[in-house]
């Protein structure tokens, strides 16, 4: 199979004529060389001496020189040789009246293309191997021509190129490798890599044998390496190794790029001391969050106990008030008690809600799987008086297990639905419908209803404590409840939001995490 730069060659051969000089001190010989080249398509140009031939090749246009070896200016090899270290690149073919095999052998073995006896060869043998020698020089420069821009390559590459043989002994080495590790590259060469480059404390100190050397390479082949790597003044650094091996003619080349990466290696100690000081101040962080929700939890827990107390008092001693002098005080006497009274109800189920809202936790360690259907049933169930005074109406769809603890989706639910039938429309029966969707680990939920609906400008501020769109004289409530909600979803892992249009009714959103999504988590951590 020919190579490409032979294909190039031969397409070149083909579209011009090769250009011939014809160094010969004969006019007769020379004329009818020049006829018979000519006839056979080749462009002769003719020298009757060496002058005049290395004035010639001096300059462009010459592809081959026929060179006879006695001239009247120079007589035997040395003709050769004068001619050879002119034009290195021009190929010679000798055709010559000396038939002395001795000069013939030295002529072939220092660069001539052929050596042909006057007399002897024919014109098509001389026409062939003017031929073979054109084609042949052309290949030849082709590839020192590849040779040359590999070699570029490797010399301008940003990475140092190291190649050994065999047995570990340096033959190739770049201008990179010089400027990372130190050593000319005159120095390097011929010598141990391992021994010129690897710190001792890495070097195998023992004789290992061809197999085991093919064994310990094999670990190394086709791979980028991490390894250390030693200046010749002495100071080591990290580098990254790319090692690849290359056989020409059952000779072994093991040839590596080399790159430093100390640069590398020091953005990744400062990351990872970034992440480590990071971890730290979240572990902080987390330790004291952990802590305050721990004393805002208990104060709530205190708060609520320490102002009940004063409450149940006051409350005790207005109903006495009320017990023993209702009618008594007047028509504004009976209605300031029961002002009183009605303040200190919905001032306890506002503290009961702080303490409800304070005490939601989720232990992610440990979370059932809960029916939602069967919760959906129970709120139900609760709800049973207010469902049956307003005759509402319920489209439930397909509802999933979910990894909510059954307390909390209770509670969840209960607030939702109670608000769908709180904020109806007047004259108009509520209907709710609830679905669930799933989305990859979690299921969305939808909660719609026919309601009132609301300003969609309030739909993040209806989730804060005490949020509150209506007057408190309008519909009953602390403003806790869907604050309650935010946190249960929240909790979970999940987010809770709204739609809605005045007159229009709402839509609230939320996501809580699948069964499946439970048991893979738990799995992991199990791990």
């Amino acid at each position: 199979m020919q190579s490409s730069a032979e294909r190039e060659v031969q397409k070149q051969v083909s579209n011009e004529r090769i250009r011939v000089l014809v160094v010969e001190d004969s006019p007769t010989l020379s004329k009818a060389l020049t006829l018979m080249l000519s006839g056979n398509g080749l462009a002769p140009e003719t020298a009757f001496n060496l002058s005049e031939a290395l004035l010639r090749v001096h300059q462009p246009g010459i592809d081959v020189v026929l060179l006879d070896l006695t001239l009247p200016d120079s007589t035997g090899i040395g003709t050769f040789y004068a001619l050879r270290a002119e034009a290195r690149r021009i190929p010679v073919v000798i055709l010559t009246g000396l038939n002395d095999e001795t000069i013939a052998i030295e002529c072939m073995h220092n660069g001539a293309q052929d050596y042909l006896i006057k007399g002897q060869a024919s014109n098509h043998s001389i026409v062939r191997c003017l031929h073979y020698a054109f084609e042949r020089s052309r290949v030849e420069q082709a590839l020192l021509d590849s040779e040359h821009r590999l070699r570029m390559v490797i010399e301008h590459s940003l990475d140092a190129f190291v190649a050994c043989d065999a047995d570990g002994f340096i033959v190739d080495w770049n201008k990179k490798a010089e400027a990372m590790f130190g050593w000319k590259k005159m120095e390097a060469l011929g010598e141990k890599m391992a021994d010129l480059i690897i710190p001792e404390r890495f070097r195998d100190k023992r004789n290992l044998t061809v197999e085991e050397r093919k064994v310990r390479r094999q670990k190394y082949l086709n791979r980028r390496t991490e390894l250390g790597a030693i200046h010749r003044e002495g100071h080591e650094f990290p580098i990254e190794v790319a090692f690849f091996e290359i056989k020409d003619a059952g000779k072994e080349t093991f040839c590596c790029f080399i790159e430093d990466i100390t640069d590398r290696k020091l953005m990744e100690e400062r990351k990872e001391k970034l992440n480590d000081e990071l971890d730290r101040l979240v572990q902080e962080k987390t330790t004291e969050l952990q802590r305050s929700n721990e004393e805002l939890q208990q104060f709530a827990k205190i708060a609520s106990h320490d102002l009940q107390e004063p409450l149940r008092a006051v409350e005790g001693f207005a109903k006495l008030l009320a017990k023993r002098y209702k009618g008594k005080l007047g028509k504004d006497g009976d209605e300031f008690i029961d002002f009183i009274l009605d303040g200190m109800q919905r001032m306890q189920r506002l503290i009961q809600d702080v303490l409800a809202h304070s005490n939601i936790q989720v232990d992610r360690s440990h979370r059932p799987e809960t029916n939602t259907l069967v919760v959906l049933k129970e709120v139900q169930a609760n709800l049973a008086q207010l469902i049956d005074e307003s005759s509402a109406t319920f489209e439930v769809g397909e509802l999933p297990m979910v990894a909510v603890e059954r307390s909390k989706l209770v509670q969840l639910f209960q607030n939702i639905i109670s608000n769908a039938i709180k904020y109806r429309k007047p004259n108009e029966t509520p209907h709710i419908i609830i679905s669930a969707e799933r989305s990859v680990n979690e299921w969305v939920f939808s909660v719609r209803d026919n309601g009132l609906g609301f300003d969609s400008k309030y739909a993040d501020k209806i989730f804060d404590m005490f949020a509150r769109l209506h007057g408190k004289t309008e519909y009953s409530g602390t403003g806790m409840g869907l604050a309650i909600c935010k946190k249960i979803v929240n909790a979970n892992g999940g987010t809770i939001w709204a739609q809605s249009e005045v007159g229009h009714g709402s839509i609230f959103f939320f996501t809580l995490p699948a069964v499946d999504q439970l048991k893979e988590v738990n799995h992991a951590e199990s791990d």
